[in-house]
């Protein structure tokens, strides 16, 4: 029999605005669960990312604040979008500061969505109808999707440490201004469960980890409301890179105009960076941006097409420019290789 390939772009995001909120309503995992894996798992070569985390969910580490509120962007299939604040820090409006995610933690849990895909995408499938997915995470083999190369005991435990940050610092969805029925909000982490075993491996100290994801992004990924990520996206060091990625692909894939620009200090705003003596400089503004993108370093789509990212003089600030490669720009460089 043919095999059956899921129709990508009806997938990436939930059919309507009530659709999705429904959906990342935190569930229940409660009684026996069932393993299960997905039927038609992600492709290996690929990270999948749930549409509704963007570049809001993560700050960066020169953030000082223990919480905060953004304004987040959520897209529907149907075209709509609604702003509405995401408590960074806090499992409630009110409650104890627990700290933001920042871009490293962001690149952490791309490595392991990418580990759970090699696993096979499995998942546990509650009586409540909970589902919740799973996979096995190595410290050092996480180390290894991040790029990092000399690792010893320390950085053993501050990555672990990292991980289980996922699991304690929360977010928190205000939707009371949307009008919706039966909710006015929710608090989650990104990770639900994480146990933990130390031993050794080759005579090295290894540390395992059996890891869960939270439920509201667990459905995403198991209903495909996610985009594909490059292997590569856990290994952008620079964490401005790290969030100008999660903020443009999907815009440049979405959108009908040949290149996107923005100027930078609206860009700031965008991304809800932490308040910073730069942020007033125009040619600093300039130059924190153009080191960020020396540091993406070559940034491809996973249908293989490049990135192109610039930073442009404009009418009153510096602006970013961005588009996708074209058939044009390849053979453009291969006549410039053959001159």
């Amino acid at each position: 029999q043919r095999r059956i390939e899921p129709e990508k772009l009806n997938t990436y995001f939930e059919e309507n605005q009530v659709a999705l909120f429904s959906n990342l309503q935190p569930q229940k995992p409660i009684g026996e669960a069932e393993q299960k894996a997905m039927e038609l798992p992600y492709g290996k070569d690929t990270i999948p990312w749930a549409t509704f985390v963007s570049s809001s969910f993560f700050t960066l580490s020169t953030n000082k604040a223990k919480s905060d509120v953004v304004q987040a962007k959520f897209r529907t299939m149907d075209g709509e979008a609604s702003i509405v604040p995401l408590v960074r820090g806090r499992i409630k409006p009110g409650g104890k500061e627990r700290g933001i995610p920042t871009a490293e933690h962001g690149r952490i849990l791309a490595a392991i969505e990418s580990m759970w895909v090699q696993q096979g995408c499995q998942y546990y499938k509650y009586p409540t109808g909970a589902a919740a997915c799973y996979c096995v995470v190595s410290i050092r083999e996480l180390a290894k999707l991040l790029g990092r190369h000399a690792f010893g005991g320390k950085d053993l435990i501050e990555l672990t440490d990292k991980v289980y940050d996922l699991k304690a610092l929360p977010y928190y969805i205000d939707l009371s201004g949307l009008g919706l029925k039966d909710f006015t909000g929710y608090g989650f982490t990104l990770l639900n469960k994480l146990e933990l075993v130390d031993g050794m491996k080759r005579g090295q100290p290894e540390t395992a980890l059996k890891v869960e994801f939270s439920t509201p992004l667990s459905t995403q990924l198991i209903n495909r409301h996610a985009v594909s990520r490059p292997k590569e996206l856990p290994q952008i060091q620079s964490e401005l890179g790290f969030l100008l990625r999660l903020y443009l692909e999907p815009i440049l894939l979405g959108m009908n105009r040949p290149v996107f620009s923005k100027q930078i200090k609206d860009l700031i705003a965008d991304l809800a960076l932490p308040a910073a003596g730069w942020h007033k400089d125009k040619c600093e503004r300039r130059r924190q941006f153009e080191k960020a993108i020396h540091s993406m370093k070559s940034q491809k789509t996973t249908d293989g097409r490049e990135i192109l990212l610039s930073v442009e003089k404009g009418l009153f600030d510096w602006m970013l420019m961005a588009r996708l490669a074209t058939v044009l720009d390849s053979s453009a460089a291969q006549g410039t290789d053959g001159k």
